[in-house]
């Protein structure tokens, strides 16, 4: 019934998986991308931030005194331009090359190398005002905009319990020196948003893990598109059957076409039938045909019109029949056997000659 109804219930399958990667459709959480570039800021001015102070000392300092003067006198700005600039790209390029590896990093940790063709594919309708406004009026972009509120009042909650716990020392502020008051509040901000970059990084896991469970949900297939993957990734089922047919009826013509020149036959008698041969320059006899039932009957036909012998021997030849393949020699275990028929069927044909 769930099948007839059409139910997604079955495990997607790989070629399914690689699709939907290819259209862009995989598990991303943006808020990680964006959790991580804060905590690697926190991180890159924790551990840089004497060397951007005093970056930021300096160019306010020569700026404002040699600079500003030799400018004003002169009217030549341009030296203390690339000084500012060249300071202030001693600050900007390591915090902005960590930031871009970082987010970088966090894309490849969740999709991987994503090469999504249909993105770079020009749509007219993106371009529809109508259909945009239908794509953000929708039960999926409300749902989003809780999402976004919920975070917005958490993270409030969160920066209201780190400011209230700092409230006791505030009196104390007008105390501090200027270099005592700067540490406190680089302190207390380092504080406070590690603990909302912490808080964030949890509630962008469980996006990550949510983000992923509805994706496998959406992958999920019927019965009925297994079928018609497998039909279109291996073919017709009736066209493989034919052409499995064709290629016994083939196997089994070229063993016929071997039957002729066996030296012996044995038989079960009436169930199984196998064809042996063997000259001079083998080192034992070796299987050419064998057959049960139909086959087995055919066999012994085109053994009779070739004049070929044909022994009774149903222990052997049930042996011979389950254990050894087409072209195989014979085992060492039946050489006696196998011995003793060749003998007879020799001796009989030198007897007849």
């Amino acid at each position: 019934m769930a099948d007839e109804e059409g139910e997604r219930t079955e495990e997607p399958t790989s070629q399914r998986r690689e699709d939907f990667r290819k259209r862009g459709q995989v598990a991303q959480s943006k808020e990680l991308g964006s959790v991580l570039v804060l905590l690697g800021s926190l991180i890159s001015v924790w551990m840089l931030g004497r060397f951007f102070v005093q970056q930021m000392f300096e160019i306010f300092t020569r700026s404002f005194t040699d600079y500003l003067v030799t400018s004003a006198r002169q009217e030549d700005w341009f030296a203390a331009t690339k000084f500012a600039f060249g300071r202030a790209a001693l600050i900007v390029a390591p915090l902005g090359a960590i930031l871009w590896v970082i987010n970088v990093a966090s894309t490849v940790l969740q999709v991987g190398f994503l090469n999504n063709e249909e993105a770079l594919n020009f749509d007219f309708n993106r371009l529809d005002p109508v259909e945009g406004f239908k794509r953000i009026f929708t039960l999926k972009s409300v749902i989003e905009g809780a999402k976004a509120m919920a975070k917005v009042t958490l993270v409030g909650a969160v920066v209201y319990i780190v400011i209230s716990g700092e409230i006791k020392n505030i009196p104390h502020l007008s105390s501090y020196d200027t270099n005592t008051l700067m540490i406190y509040v680089g302190q207390l901000l380092i504080k406070l948003f590690g603990w909302v970059g912490i808080f964030m990084f949890v509630l962008a896991g469980a996006d990550y893990l949510f983000q992923r469970f509805e994706l496998e949900k959406k992958m999920r297939m019927t019965k009925q598109e297994i079928k018609e993957e497998i039909k279109s990734r291996e073919g017709d089922p009736m066209i493989r059957a034919r052409v499995r047919k064709l290629q016994r009826e083939m196997s089994n013509r070229r063993m016929m076409d071997k039957v002729p020149k066996a030296d012996v036959i044995i038989t079960n008698p009436t169930h199984i039938a196998v064809a042996l041969q063997y000259t001079k320059d083998m080192a034992a006899p070796v299987l050419i045909a064998k057959g049960a039932d139909l086959m087995a009957e055919k066999i012994k036909q085109v053994a009779r019109d070739a004049n070929v012998p044909i022994i009774e021997n149903k222990p052997l030849a049930r042996t011979i029949f389950k254990t050894m393949k087409l072209g195989q020699a014979i085992p060492r275990e039946l050489y006696t056997a196998v011995a003793e028929v060749l003998s007879y069927i020799f001796r009989t044909k030198k007897r007849r000659a």
